[in-house]
Parts: structure tokens; C-alpha cells; sequence
């Protein structure tokens, strides 16, 4: 049941930097290309959805829990973590009912600006869905975008050439056919 890879991101000027999260199987960082790798997220949650490393700052690097592809048998996160040193120590910034986060999206030209698309509990009706945002390095949160207790957030992106315009792709988990 594990080994699906859900998120991966490489630093943009050295592409030998990689982190890899899997649906069930933790976080892992190569500094070689993916030629080799090491579990950096080990004392967490295994399941990863999200993984956003911060383009100005390698060292930074955000991850959301909770297996984000849903299917009869999906690992629960408890929320988003981030480091600042590469992986060696990790920080937990809340959003812990969430239960599976899709997507992290970084400001470029602001790091303490951070978008997270959370789906939300899949088998029950959840307020802790939609698109959350801080701007103050993940202190606090802002739930910014919420449809019903029903639908949540599958996927988000930002316009590259304006980064306050959010494109959000949202999923109704109770539609009935």
C-alpha cells in the first residue's frame, strides 16, 4: 500500500536538491539528483500530500500530511510542518483537522505568505476545508476560500505572473450521482 509518490519539488538552481513525499511513506531528500535519498521527516506523520520547498531559501521547506488521491484506503495527516534547515528539524504550524492536504503554495515574492489546499475529511462532513493562507510564516491561519462542509480543495496554483490571483480546484465529496 505504500510507495505512491504524491508530491515532489526540486530547487530551481540546483535541480540535484529533490524532496519526494509518498501517500504512506514519509519524506525523502536527495542532494544528488534522486541517485540517493534519506528519510528527513521521520518523527511525523508518514503520509505525505504536499511538499513545498521555498525557491529563495533551500533550507525552507513546508509539508502538508494527509494522502491527498483519495481512495478506499487513504492515510490521515494531522497538518502542515515546515523546516528551516533542510530537513534536520521540523516544526509543527497547526491545520491539524484538515486530515489530507493537496497542495503548498509558496508566495514567490514573499515567504511568509503561504497558501495550503486542504480536501478535508473524505468520509464525513468537515468545516476544516478549502483554502487557508498565512502571511506570517505559519503562526496563524486564515481559512480564505470554503464552499460547504462538503467540498473540498483537490488542488491549487498561482498565476506566475501575478501571485495574488489563486486558480483553486475544488471537489464535492457528497454529490450524489
Amino acid at each position: 500500500m505504500s510507495g505512491r509518490i504524491l508530491s515532489i519539488d526540486a530547487f530551481n538552481e540546483d535541480s540535484r536538491l529533490v524532496y519526494v513525499g509518498a501517500a504512506s511513506g514519509g519524506l525523502w531528500k536527495s542532494t544528488n539528483g534522486g541517485t540517493t535519498f534519506k528519510e528527513v521527516f521521520k518523527d511525523h506523520v508518514q503520509t505525505i500530500g504536499a511538499v513545498a520547498l521555498n525557491q529563495k531559501n533551500k533550507e525552507n521547506v513546508w509539508v502538508g500530511t494527509g494522502e491527498s488521491r483519495t481512495r478506499n484506503s487513504i492515510s490521515v495527516g494531522n497538518g502542515v510542518y515546515k523546516t528551516t534547515n533542510g530537513g534536520e528539524k521540523w516544526e509543527h504550524l497547526g491545520l491539524e483537522k484538515t486530515d489530507h492536504i493537496s497542495k503548498i503554495i509558496i508566495n514567490p515574492g514573499n515567504s511568509d505568505e503561504v497558501y495550503v489546499a486542504a480536501l478535508g475529511g473524505v468520509w464525513a462532513p468537515n468545516e476544516d476545508r478549502g483554502v487557508f493562507k498565512t502571511t506570517d510564516g505559519g503562526k496563524t491561519w486564515n481559512k480564505i476560500l470554503f464552499v460547504n462542509d462538503g467540498t473540498g480543495c483537490a488542488d491549487l496554483a498561482i498565476n506566475p505572473s501575478n501571485p495574488n490571483i489563486l486558480y483553486a480546484a475544488m471537489w464535492d465529496f457528497q454529490r450524489k450521482p
